[in-house]
């Protein structure tokens, strides 16, 4: 930070040098050049000082502005952000009532759906019977017990014994 301002005041004093140098021999020549020489060497080592004293005030002053601009852009990032959080959180609240909206609308349906057949079984035994019919068509080499009027099967325990 302080290498530019150095290097300008440094600038400054070799060139007021080099005036008085070129002012000297300019004095030893007769070329009356002296009084411009001196006054280009003053004139550019003051500006080079000034410059100096003015990157020294003015860069610790950037610096804490440029910090400050970071510190708004972070906050800003950070806003930013939360507010996207904030929007996804609600796109998932909504989807999720979303999905329990159809979930209960689904249930309602099943339950419709079942309303209507246990309906239709009640007193219907003669259609109960013709789906049993129509299981006992389906099923092939399968043993299947028919329930006597206990409602207890006749197993076929002996079928299995073995025959001598």
């Amino acid at each position: 930070m302080i290498i530019v301002p150095a290097a300008l005041t440094v600038a400054g004093f070799v060139i007021l040098a080099i005036a008085f140098f070129a002012a000297k021999e300019s004095n030893k020549h007769g070329t009356g050049n002296a009084a411009f020489f001196i006054k280009a060497g003053v004139g550019c080592a003051i500006f080079s000082v000034t410059a100096a004293a003015i990157i020294l005030f003015a860069m610790p002053q950037y610096y804490v502005w440029q910090q400050n601009k970071a510190g708004e852009a972070e906050l800003a990032r950070a806003e930013q952000n939360r507010q996207i959080a904030i929007q996804e959180a609600r796109a998932k609240e909504e989807s999720a009532k979303s999905l329990a909206n159809a979930e209960v609308i689904r249930a309602e349906g099943v339950a419709k759906a079942n309303k209507i057949i246990g309906d239709s079984l009640q007193n219907n035994e003669a259609y109960i019977h013709y789906l049993w019919v129509e299981a006992l068509k389906e099923s092939h080499n399968e043993v299947i017990y028919i329930p006597t009027e206990a409602g207890i099967p006749i197993t076929e325990s002996a079928r299995f014994k073995k025959q001598p």
